[in-house]
């Protein structure tokens, strides 16, 4: 099996095992044997199993490049919605990663630093989708630029952590759970939203149950 191929079978393996039983519990061994390959292979490829994780965070951050540079070129609220279901996909995609975030985090310094490097990235995209929103007219914001980042970072907080919040309250993820979700970001932009705020929350959950039926999660993630 040639190189590429091996690297994204052991990555695909690690993932789906990940997710199902989380990573503390799975082994590099457990990993080579659910690949068909030898243990000998898999450390060729990974050293440990921290450099797995490592590669299924680059998934992440290359997935969240190839789309979210551009949002700032759509600035109307039913895009955000649009943006708020592609997060939430994604999340149930790496669940595993979302839930074990902070512990993960701490026992890597390197994946600590990729973290925040792309982090801020992030938050630098969402201020300028903000801006954008305001150009425009649909929000209005003071002369304090810390009140922007402040507003994206909360709204960050609440897109990573709902789906975790869902879960242990025995919540099942779907679109009306998506839809929740986003009506808290809603709630908290509400005092900045210069139009109908009925009229956009009706509008965004239309969005919202339109993408979730056209991109569905894995059926991994729907039945997690």
């Amino acid at each position: 099996m040639a190189t590429r191929a091996t690297q994204s079978l052991i990555i695909e393996t690690a993932l789906e095992l990940f997710n199902r039983y989380g990573s503390n519990t799975i082994s590099t061994n457990r990993i080579a044997k659910e690949c068909g390959i030898s243990r000998g292979n898999l450390h060729y490829h990974f050293r440990t199993k921290g450099e797995i994780i490592q590669s299924i965070f680059q998934q992440i951050v290359h997935s969240m490049n190839d789309e979210w540079p551009a949002d700032y070129l759509h600035p109307t609220l039913e895009h955000m919605a649009e943006m708020y279901v592609r997060q939430s996909l994604l999340i149930l995609e790496f669940e595993f990663f979302y839930r074990e975030m902070a512990s993960l985090l701490r026992q890597d310094i390197l994946l600590r630093r990729r973290y925040r490097e792309h982090r801020e990235k992030r938050l630098l995209a969402i201020e300028r989708f903000f801006r954008a929103l305001a150009d425009v007219g649909t929000m209005q914001f003071d002369e304090d630029p810390a009140r922007v980042r402040s507003l994206v970072i909360a709204t960050w907080i609440i897109s990573d952590n709902w789906p975790n919040f869902l879960e242990f309250q025995g919540g099942q993820f779907d679109a009306e759970a998506i839809c929740q979700g986003y009506d808290m970001i809603l709630h908290v932009l509400g005092p900045y939203i210069t139009v109908d705020f009925r009229a956009v929350t009706q509008a965004s959950h239309r969005a919202i149950h339109s993408l979730y039926m056209s991109k569905p999660p894995s059926d991994l993630a729907a039945n997690s």
